[in-house]
């Protein structure tokens, strides 16, 4: 399968919400697809899952929902540094709701994350999607880093987290992924630079519509 641009990714996500397909519909969907891979890759009942401020936390909380119906036992740690967007926020709400045990990440909390490590079979992580632009905060460094020291596998939501999708160059500090379950198609970083050491096993999935039906000529 071809890789693409984050610049084509967009455009193509932007196609699927000219189709009447919503955000929330596509994070329903997505995080559908990423659940059934996950659930296939038989890494344990027992998850963590970290979400940042975006849609790529938003997937991820999404797919905490389905992780849970399905019995896993699960803990989400969402950082909240900075005002979480909509979307994560209504999917924190949801989870709330159905009484996931939930921790706010913040950094004069970080260390948390290393007890919250423990008693896990793997870790989702869904802190930077692919629009991240430059080199990621201290504070998400701190994160990241945690992660890579965690010990545990880890499955990426999309793409490792501060990976440049593009180019494949770690914005200071990247996510070491087991698995990276990838949107639509495989984004042309995967394959550059430091892509291919930081992706694990690349899986594609759709958003709930096909990319030959978004994109029909294949552009």
């Amino acid at each position: 399968m071809e890789s693409l641009l984050a610049k084509d990714l967009r455009a193509l996500d932007e196609k699927a919400k000219e189709l009447g397909l919503d955000e929330r519909i596509l994070i329903e969907n997505a995080s559908s697809n990423l659940f059934t891979q996950i659930d296939r890759l038989n890494l344990g009942k027992k998850v963590l899952v970290i979400a940042g401020r975006g849609n790529n936390g938003a997937d991820v909380l999404s797919c905490a929902r389905k992780l849970s119906s399905r019995g896993y036992e699960l803990k989400a740690a969402i950082l909240t540094q900075k005002e979480l967007g909509t979307e994560a926020l209504f999917q924190k709400s949801v989870l709330e709701k159905i009484k996931v045990p939930i921790f706010l990440i913040k950094e004069d909390n970080i260390q948390e994350l290393n007890d919250l490590f423990e008693d896990v079979d793997f870790i989702l992580e869904g802190i930077l999607g692919i629009g991240v632009k430059g080199k990621v905060s201290p504070f998400l460094e701190q994160i990241i880093t945690l992660i890579n020291e965690s010990n545990k596998r880890v499955v990426s939501c999309d793409i490792p987290s501060g990976l440049d999708p593009d180019t494949g160059a770690i914005l200071g500090q990247a996510v070491k992924a087991d698995y990276t379950v990838t949107f639509i198609a495989p984004k042309k970083g995967f394959f550059l630079n430091d892509g291919s050491k930081l992706c694990g096993k690349i899986i594609v999935v759709d958003i709930g519509i096909s990319r030959d039906v978004l994109d029909p000529l294949g552009r």
